[in-house]
């Protein structure tokens, strides 16, 4: 089987993923407020090593998107629109869950029944968990961004540039009174990203004055 009919099968075997569309990169569902997403990487020519034969190899990435965190950012973004639309708030992959990462289907179709039952099942437990823990906004502040009141700024990531406007658009909107600490360590990374030659951050870096105008008003 290829990736779409994998795909099919698993929207139409599963009550869960049924309420999910079908879209080139995997599974969505729209929300009120964004959508859900479970993308399926797939490598046509990989090899399964328990059955030492050629196989599919299915990589899942559970993402969640919280529109208010991302239109108000789309005129400062360097990035095409149709990129900015797609982007998640959140994604993780298997490993990121402590559940497997990788699906292995041999070409000859061997052990698929198996193997389709467990991707399956990982998928549901893992596309629940994502969902259910980032079910709003404020689900996002507390778990990902609040926790830097009491943390060094050594927590924060140290690659790209989204993330910084994603934390402090959800610090205004959830919790306004704790913005300017949250604002001041989350520069803190900023500057040392600038001077160390970050891409993303290089790009965005001329237009700070101007996106932290449109955000505090």
């Amino acid at each position: 089987m290829n990736k779409n009919e994998i795909l099919q099968e698993l929207i139409a075997s599963s009550e869960y993923l049924s309420e999910f569309k079908l879209k080139v990169q995997g599974l969505i569902r729209l929300t009120s407020d964004g959508f859900e997403a479970i993308e399926l990487e797939t490598y046509p020519r990989s090899w399964d090593n328990k059955t030492g034969k050629p196989a599919l190899r299915i990589y899942p990435i559970y993402g969640r998107r919280f529109d208010v965190l991302h239109k108000w950012f789309e005129p400062f973004s360097f990035k095409t629109m149709k990129d900015q639309r797609g982007n998640y708030t959140i994604g993780f992959d298997g490993e990121m869950l402590n559940a497997d990462n990788y699906f292995y289907f041999p070409q000859d179709g061997s052990q698929y029944e198996e193997r389709f039952s467990l991707l399956k099942e990982e998928v549901e437990k893992n596309a629940k968990a994502v969902f259910t823990r980032y079910a709003t906004v404020e689900d996002f502040y507390h778990h990902d961004v609040q926790p830097l009141l009491d943390n060094e700024i050594s927590m924060l990531p140290n690659v790209g540039a989204d993330w910084i406007f994603l934390y402090l658009k959800s610090s205004r909107l959830v919790d306004p009174r704790d913005y300017p600490v949250i604002k001041n360590k989350i520069m803190k990374q900023v500057e040392t990203m600038n001077k160390r030659g970050e891409p993303n951050v290089i790009e965005i870096y001329p237009k700070l004055n101007e996106i932290f105008k449109a955000l505090e008003q």
